[in-house]
């Protein structure tokens, strides 16, 4: 019997849009495909800015705040922490290299690290265009503006004899974005050099992040080489880019990867499988991650890169947070759980956990010596603390409006990081001694209890 194709008319054209009889049939034998359209991904936004991490909105709720200057306000409390931060001050100067290396520097005619310049006046760039925003003190505006001229007059490029430049692309990139979309309609920034800065993003920094995404890394048919934080701040970049420059096939190619990607980015790439109960019964579900058998440094790193990722989208109009019934809560949830010490002690001995096997025999790596199975959630790094907890709770409970039992342990973790040692100060960001001086400190922006706490 040969192969037959009915079409029909549907009544439902985006439940059936043709029903064929596939492949070679036995007589008195019926096979059925329904055949579904592709998705159509939008094809324009609306750019109300500031639009990436922080809105106007956000903004404005801050003013209120720091107006109202109640010392008991977590909001408040969390300014006069911006306003003392090392990089948050107005004489603050800027180091920019010509060549920006992450990685092994050997033969590439630099000879060591340097990336950390990055890391640091990036995260300058925002926090200083955040103070002007909230004060409207023009001081800091300027020294935003000069540290992004600076960087890009005399940076050319991105490199290193491995692919840990492309970690660098992601968690930085995003970061001087977002602080460019903070000073896009500032009087201060000429257009020229602005226009010279986003052509600058383009070229040192999408270009890496889009080979990047498109290539997996470079690690062929292998798509899940790379852990999910280093599509995350990829995408991240690249997200955070395309909405400072209105470009609408970049915000696409973000929301293509996290909804339907191949890679580590995609949502239930990066959250392997279903969420299951709680055995506590404290909340609704909870989910283990791609790297929750790996270390719990990075484990909490996707959470953070993730939800930052969720939040820019959220301020184009694209539901992440929402997606696959509330999956990235229970990944949230899960890691958690697992990590916060509201009281100074851990919540839990033991956590579900499905056996994940990472890049297995026969996965298409050129290197077969690297690959991990893992049985349980890893306890190395258990504990380790990161500024999002309080962008995580606010959305989903104040936000979406979800039940207490729902969002019980991102509540609890976001509790926990607005103290220190027992004093109220707001869960900071990059310059916040409790996150360190080293590269993981600047992996992502923070500032969740300062724009984003609505209550407990």
């Amino acid at each position: 019997m040969k192969k037959i194709v009915l079409t029909l008319i549907a009544t439902i054209p985006a439940l059936l849009s043709a029903v064929s009889c596939t492949d070679y049939l036995e007589p008195g034998e019926i096979d059925l495909t329904i055949e579904t359209p592709p998705f159509e991904y939008p094809e324009t936004y609306t750019f109300t800015h500031p639009c990436a991490l922080v809105t106007e909105a956000d903004l404005e709720r801050v003013r209120n705040s720091v107006e109202a200057a109640a010392a008991t306000d977590p909001v408040y409390v969390s300014w006069l922490q911006l306003c003392g931060n090392a990089y948050a001050q107005s004489t603050y100067k800027a180091s920019p290299v010509e060549i920006l290396v992450r990685g092994d520097a050997t033969g590439i005619g630099d000879g060591k690290e340097n990336y950390i310049q990055a890391d640091r006046d990036a995260a300058a760039a925002f926090q200083l265009a955040l103070r002007y925003q909230i004060s409207g003190e023009t001081a800091y505006a300027d020294a935003a503006v000069k540290v992004l001229n600076d960087w890009a007059d005399v940076c050319k490029q991105i490199t290193a004899n491995d692919n840990n430049q492309y970690l660098l692309a992601g968690f930085q990139g995003y970061q001087f974005a977002n602080a460019a979309e903070l000073l896009r309609d500032y009087s201060g920034w000429a257009a020229a050099d602005q226009a010279d800065f986003k052509q600058w993003l383009l070229d040192v920094w999408y270009s890496k992040n889009e080979w990047f995404i498109e290539n997996h890394g470079g690690s062929g048919v292998c798509t899940l080489h790379y852990w999910s934080n280093w599509e995350l701040a990829n995408l991240a970049s690249i997200l955070a880019i395309g909405i400072y420059t209105e470009n609408i096939e970049m915000v696409n190619m973000v929301y293509r990867n996290f909804r339907e990607g191949e890679g580590s980015g995609c949502i239930n790439n990066m959250i392997p499988y279903d969420p299951v109960a709680d055995p506590d019964g404290k909340t609704a579900a909870i989910a283990q991650s791609m790297e929750s058998g790996r270390d719990q440094g990075h484990a909490t790193l996707v959470v953070s890169m993730c939800a930052e990722l969720c939040q820019m989208a959220e301020n184009v109009g694209l539901d992440f947070w929402g997606m696959e019934e509330n999956k990235v809560l229970a990944m949230c949830e899960y890691t958690a759980k697992y990590n916060a010490t509201p009281e100074g002690t851990f919540l839990c001995t033991t956590m579900p956990f499905t056996t994940y096997a990472y890049c297995p025999a026969g996965c298409g790596c050129s290197n077969t010596s690297h690959g991990a199975t893992h049985t349980q959630v890893s306890s190395e790094g258990r504990g380790t603390i990161r500024p999002c907890w309080d962008l995580v709770y606010a959305h989903y409970a104040k936000v979406e409006g979800l039940s207490e039992n729902q969002v019980y342990y991102s509540k609890l973790f976001a509790k926990q990081l607005r103290y220190t040692n027992g004093v109220l100060t707001g869960d900071g960001g990059a310059g916040d001694s409790r996150y360190g001086s080293n590269s993981s400190a600047f992996d992502q922006i923070g500032w969740g209890t300062l724009l984003f706490y609505r209550g407990e």
